[in-house]
């Protein structure tokens, strides 16, 4: 595996939870002395979350929408000026998750958000030169059962509309040139193999999103997994965990970090448990050529993340 085509998610930035100085990472100041560190750390290529919450109520400066981005550069093309006068020379992959939709028990409502900032966040994925453009396929399951205490019963009407809804996706993606690929996060309604009905509904060139933590928690080998489906993995992230969910975690309304244990899901990588060393090497001898992206999602320390990170990448055959 070429290391140096690695990509790495912003996602490593906890922009959702309150801590001490938080609003820096509100900044634009915060955002432009983290890119040069993260060329520093031997990453020339990023992915970057589109997050619609940060284009209301002012907060312009996290550059995770088209809003964000026009206000303070003017335009995309100008932000990956920025970006390439630090060091990273591309913006592989857009992610987007529309758990902030899932607000009220109008089903309406929900799908029209996601289909229309999905697809808000694909015309910005074009316009950063994006690969892939990776969407969760819902809400997280406890989340929608706040508001749809009946989901279980429902999974076929929610089946339905998120085919039909990602299905206007992709045929937009497929105008814009960017392979859209589908998350599988554990605490999904379609997580795990459950995704695999959804993609099978779709057209073949919509791809797999495969995230290695998530395939753990799930209890899912996510070599095996890998092994099975490769023909239809269209990106891989790397991430890494310790968290064994014994108490259907992923069914509570906010399971990246469970209410009733000190922890969070999500560990830097090469800090968990899953083998990300023996991955790497399962997809060289697969001869996946697709996009790679390491994660350190939300993690308590960004700037050590970066080093661990490498220092796991560093470990990889060249």
């Amino acid at each position: 595996m070429h290391t140096e085509a690695i990509a790495i998610s912003l996602d490593l930035i906890n922009r959702h939870y309150q801590e001490p100085n938080r609003n820096r990472y509100e900044s634009r100041y915060f955002w432009e002395e983290l890119y040069p560190l993260i060329a520093a750390a031997g990453f020339s290529a990023i992915e970057i979350p589109y997050e619609p919450v940060w284009q209301f109520g002012g907060r312009s400066g996290v550059p995770f929408n088209q809003y964000c981005v026009n206000t303070k550069y003017e335009n995309a093309t100008n932000y990956r000026a920025l970006l390439s006068d630090s060091g990273i020379n591309r913006v592989t992959g857009i992610t987007f998750d529309p758990n902030l939709f899932m607000r009220n028990d109008n089903l309406d409502f929900f799908f029209g958000a996601t289909g229309h900032f999905g697809s808000q966040a694909l015309s910005h994925a074009a316009d950063m030169g994006a690969d892939y453009f990776a969407i969760s396929p819902s809400a997280y399951f406890g989340r929608v059962l706040q508001y749809h205490p009946d989901v279980e019963s429902r999974m076929e009407d929610f089946a339905e509309r998120t085919i039909k809804t990602l299905g206007g996706l992709a045929e937009q993606a497929g105008e814009l040139g960017v392979a859209l690929v589908l998350r599988n996060e554990f605490w999904s309604l379609f997580g795990g193999e459950r995704i695999l009905p959804i993609a099978d509904a779709l057209p073949d060139k919509v791809k797999l999103d495969v995230d290695t933590a998530s395939l753990h928690v799930a209890g899912i080998s996510p070599a095996d997994f890998i092994d099975k489906n490769i023909a239809r993995i269209g990106c891989v992230h790397l991430t890494d965990t310790d968290f064994v969910d014994s108490g259907e975690i992923w069914k509570t309304p906010n399971p990246e970090f469970p209410q009733d244990k000190a922890t969070q899901v999500f560990r830097d990588p090469g800090t968990g448990s899953v083998d990300l060393v023996q991955i790497a090497a399962l997809l060289d001898r697969l001869n996946y050529q697709g996009p790679v992206t390491v994660s350190a999602r939300q993690t308590r320390d960004p700037f050590r993340a970066l080093l661990r990170t490498r220092a796991l990448l560093n470990t990889l055959p060249k």
